[in-house]
């Protein structure tokens, strides 16, 4: 049953993304409105205006605010009867012994949201009138515009009790069209309740890398994206800078293990070589081209006598991650040196420019933030795997001196991997005759005679 008096609940929150977290789950929990304040001082001349209490704070908590002494002292003298939740990095001890006597506060760690509002507002509320179960649920537009594409059913509400559709599942919210729906005055679309819960967990699982960016789309994952769409979801580009989600990461960390399972068998490099090649058509582009240069790479280290476990992984989760924000563009993925890059650049999107020159940066950084697995210094191969000992390569233009041993034994085996998979009749004999003039350097030479090694095993 609804209620007809609606309490104001109140958000306070300096980010426009946690605001519409916030919002979202109350409002789609509860029958409600929600009122979002961007500060403690605009807060504080609310609450003074008011006739009677809000119902529920949601307080995200700022250490350096202007006004947060005052707020917090008007909170303790002026909201006994009401509940608060504050928000912090990390819920700690001196917290809630400072909060010890405030039974009207609880303490919510950030990174467990929405999760944990949901349960203490379904405490705090439970079998009152605000308790929302109806089969639609409100969403404000403005929080939409934070969401990158729903592709889920939306709907505008006409009457009492009566829904129409304005967007199906399989078509993409696009922010324009949203946006004129304000532009009439319409505040609040609709979602079916297990649509409003989905899109919930959705959040519940990149709230992490929400919480490390201020410019971050929430990207939701739907059953029907395509497998490109997909993946790019989950490497996620914000301020510049790429993140991957839990998930992926645990996917990527599985494949290494069993890539590196497989090179430790030191199959011989003329069987394999077979083998791929009879199975090159079944096989994705991307996949083919790790588990190649990772066995190329590793072998090379074996026969330099670089047999180290850590070497060994530095390899792998290079010839892994090296390329992994090119995977699904298999376009960009082939270009090997700025000369290719250079022929075809005036037919690739901006964009597709900026993804492909960045790609060893972007790799260098997932590597540094999200596989702590990797050895040291496995980010710097990655950053190099594209420079030649002329000084050509990129991003750098490094010279050979200024390119590490296992880097320029990663670049000839990337150099390599790419020959045998894009030259129609590619043999190690004509690749070797190749490679004499051009890694005639310094840390290149060492490398070139362990492949003639390898080739007459």
């Amino acid at each position: 049953m609804k209620t007809s008096q609606k309490l104001p609940f109140l958000v306070v929150s300096s980010s426009p993304y946690m605001r519409g977290i916030l919002k979202f789950v109350l409002e789609t929990m509860l029958h409600t409105d929600v009122t979002e304040l961007e500060s403690e001082e605009k807060a504080l001349t609310f609450l003074k205006t008011l006739d009677h209490v809000p119902s529920m704070i949601v307080y995200d908590y700022t250490p350096n605010a202007y006004l947060l002494e005052d707020f917090i002292g008007y909170l303790r003298n002026h909201s006994k009867l009401v509940k608060i939740a504050i928000l912090v990095d990390v819920v700690r001890e001196e917290g809630r012994e400072l909060l010890r006597d405030q039974q009207h506060m609880m303490l919510l760690d950030e990174s467990t949201l929405p999760g944990t509002l949901i349960e203490e507002a379904k405490g705090i509320f439970a079998g009152s009138p605000y308790v929302n179960d109806e089969p639609y649920c409100r969403i404000d537009i403005g929080f939409l515009s934070i969401l990158d594409g729903i592709n889920k059913n939306l709907f505008i509400k006409i009457g009492q009790d009566k829904f129409i559709k304005l967007f199906n599942e399989d078509e993409t919210t696009n922010i324009l069209d949203i946006q004129k729906y304000r532009a009439r005055g319409i505040n609040y679309l609709y979602l079916r309740r297990e649509t409003a819960d989905w899109v919930t967990s959705q959040i519940q699982k990149q709230i992490d890398i929400f919480l490390k960016a201020n410019n971050f789309r929430f990207v939701l994952r739907g059953a029907t994206d395509t497998a490109e769409k997909r993946f790019e979801q989950k490497l996620l580009r914000i301020d510049e800078e790429v993140h991957v989600d839990k998930q992926f990461r645990e996917l990527i960390e599985a494949s290494i293990e069993r890539i590196r399972a497989n090179v430790d068998r030191d199959t011989r490099i003329d069987s394999y070589l077979k083998v791929l090649r009879e199975r090159q058509d079944q096989m994705a582009f991307f996949t083919i081209k790790i588990n190649l240069l990772s066995l190329i790479s590793c072998a090379l280290a074996r026969e330099l006598e670089w047999i180290s476990k850590v070497t060994m992984d530095k390899l792998v989760y290079a010839a892994v991650l090296g390329d992994i924000t090119l995977a699904v563009r298999p376009d960009l993925l082939k270009l090997r040196t700025l000369e290719e890059f250079e022929a075809v650049k005036d037919e690739l999107s901006e964009e597709d420019q900026k993804l492909f020159l960045s790609h060893p940066k972007d790799a260098a950084n997932l590597i540094k933030r999200y596989f702590t697995s990797a050895p040291p210094d496995t980010d710097a191969i990655v950053f190099q795997h594209h420079e030649l000992p002329d000084g050509t390569g990129f991003p750098h233009g490094l010279r050979a001196e200024k390119i590490s041993p296992l880097s320029a034994l990663f670049i000839v085996a990337t150099d390599f991997t790419y020959y045998y998979l894009l030259d129609e009749e590619p043999s190690l004999e004509e690749f070797l005759l190749r490679c004499q003039s051009r890694y005639d350097f310094v840390n290149f030479r060492k490398v070139l005679k362990a492949f003639e090694k390898i080739q007459h095993k």
